[in-house]
């Protein structure tokens, strides 16, 4: 019997091991998944914002475009076709730096609970890479395309490259002014803006509250889009991500292609955002299972400026938070029981050459 009880124990004890070690594994997995997900989904839409079809951003027709969007407060019709970046906020590319309330105005979400203070939003716009009936144009074509068709409250943007472009609504396509000599193309018009939420479950009133998933709200990342009716709707990415910094590669002379990362303030206040060529994202991801057996300390920096946001997880202690104003980590009173793992990835502009040439003159 003492043998057995023995064997019983060490028994019992490989499986705890086997089960930490599980748990550990399977914690660092779905943080890289988590990663992976956020990586891709912003990788793709900043690869393709600023495509027009061919032509320069500055340079659509947005005609009455901007009427025919249900906006939400300040992310109205006439905001979302900004598309010139000549005009604050406008443009392919465009950014805030972290703050107490969601920008460009907290009235675009349904409450200011669902935007997690501190952490940055990116707003992209662009014409989609797939062009719908292309070809020489006459009579209704291509508004007789099924796509558009079934639509008729989607923006679509038609463009003979080179020559001209213009936004319009799908019931309403503009006339064809070169009498069907020249190619034209439709494209569906995105606007896609990317920020952290509270949470990743809204609770009953459809806002972040100390009541959402379970009573432990889950920093989630959120995308709002464009969608084919013409409203704005926010649509959960992936949870899990507990910070999200940018920070955008500006080139101030063409001649040299020295690029110079800076935040999105320091942008702005230098009207720099023509110049932007390539975006730096920085994103911690966070389990949201417990693991009190060992803290999980570490410094996460998002970014590579003096200015950039760093923040150290201490054991036993309150987070040291370095320019990372109206930020709070994930945990509690605990935040070094959770796993972490961080990543940067840097994505080229590829459609912003056209901005940067005008840029430099």
């Amino acid at each position: 019997m003492v043998i057995g009880l023995l064997v019983l124990g060490v028994l019992i004890d490989l499986f705890i091991s086997n089960r930490r070690a599980y748990q550990v594994q399977s914690n660092n997995n779905f943080l890289q998944e988590n990663l992976r997900i956020a990586s891709d989904q912003l990788g793709w839409s900043l690869r393709m914002s600023d495509f027009w079809g061919g032509q320069n951003g500055n340079t659509v027709n947005t005609g009455s475009a901007a009427s025919a969007i249900t906006g939400i407060g300040a992310c109205s019709g006439n905001w979302a076709t900004s598309l010139n970046t000549a005009i604050g906020g406008g443009g392919g590319v465009y950014g805030f730096t972290g703050g107490t309330s969601f920008q460009p105005g907290s009235n675009c979400l349904s409450s200011t609970a669902n935007y997690l203070s501190g952490t940055d939003i990116l707003v992209l716009r662009y014409a989609d890479s797939q062009g719908l009936s292309p070809g020489p144009l006459s009579a209704n074509t291509p508004a007789t395309a099924s796509t558009i068709s079934s639509h008729p409250n989607q923006l679509f943007m038609v463009t003979i490259p080179g020559v001209s472009s213009q936004l319009y609504q799908g019931k309403s396509m503009p006339p064809d002014t070169s009498g069907g000599v020249q190619h034209r193309y439709a494209y569906a018009y995105h606007v896609d803006v990317y920020y952290l939420r509270p949470c990743s479950v809204a609770d009953s009133s459809g806002n972040c509250s100390a009541s959402s998933d379970n009573g432990t709200p889950l920093p989630t990342l959120m995308h709002m889009r464009l969608a084919s009716d013409g409203t704005l709707v926010s649509e959960a990415v992936v949870d899990g991500i507990e910070q999200l910094k940018f920070e955008y590669g500006v080139i101030l002379d063409p001649t040299t292609n020295v690029v110079t990362y800076k935040s999105a303030s320091d942008v702005s206040t230098a009207g720099q955002w023509p110049m932007v060529v390539s975006v730096r994202a920085s994103i911690v991801a966070v389990n949201p299972t417990r693991d009190p057996t060992v803290p999980h300390t570490g410094t996460y920096t998002l970014g590579a400026a003096s200015s950039a946001c760093s923040y150290t997880i201490n054991a036993g202690a309150a987070p040291t938070l370095t320019n990372c104003a109206n930020f709070t980590p994930y945990g509690g009173s605990t935040p070094w029981q959770f796993v972490r793992s961080n990543m940067q990835l840097v994505v080229q502009l590829r459609n912003r050459y056209l901005n940067i040439v005008q840029a430099g003159g």
